[in-house]
């Protein structure tokens, strides 16, 4: 099994990165392999239209990611909310991601807040999803308050740190069950020949 991370910031040292980073290690507890892909640490070309003329060679940083991501079997996507949205840098990532790199696979959304807030980003990821045809599965987690929760893999800060932390391990569960089944959906024929690459 492996999850594919997505820390959907592109700050520098971002909160967002610190919640993808406690997923992946706790991933690993779990014995699930996985890639994480900081949105900070590559400069992946925003989508134009030379995307349909050659998506491989469009961008070299989202070829390598796109690889990765089609070997994964299972998606995490870390949402922070900027001014009630999503960054443009993970919007971005849902326009260039409709060559299977989500498809038919179960997708966690993570949100991220420093307020009381991280609604959004559910919402918009769900509108933005039609064309990858992710899968987004019905245990989300808002990580709100993050800069007071997730700071020390030992350490529980409080009792909001504590709720937190097991959410988070139940929705990789979750999301584990739900990957081990979409499996057998990628195996048939009637997915894989898909005529209707971008809805119905």
């Amino acid at each position: 099994m492996k999850f594919g991370i997505i820390s959907g910031s592109n700050r520098k040292n971002s909160q967002s990165f610190k919640v993808a980073d406690y997923i992946q290690n706790l991933a690993k507890q779990q014995s699930t392999e996985s890639y994480l892909l900081d949105l900070s640490k590559v400069n992946i070309k925003y989508w134009d239209e030379g995307f349909w003329v050659d998506s491989k060679t469009f961008d070299l940083e989202w070829t390598k990611a796109s690889t990765e991501l089609h070997s994964c079997d299972g998606i995490i996507i870390v949402a922070p909310e900027w001014n009630g949205m999503l960054p443009p840098a993970l919007v971005n990532i849902m326009h260039l991601a409709v060559k299977g790199e989500f498809a038919n696979k179960p997708v966690l959304i993570v949100s991220v807040s420093s307020g009381i807030n991280g609604a959004y980003p559910v919402v918009h990821l769900h509108q933005s999803g039609k064309n990858s045809f992710a899968n987004f599965i019905p245990h989300h987690v808002i990580v709100r308050d993050v800069n007071h929760v997730l700071n020390d893999y030992s350490t529980v800060a409080n009792e909001i740190d504590q709720s937190i932390r097991e959410r988070l391990n139940h929705a990789l569960q979750v999301l584990n069950v739900y990957s081990e089944a979409f499996k057998q959906i990628r195996s048939s024929d009637v997915i894989k020949n898909v005529p209707y690459a971008y809805g119905m």
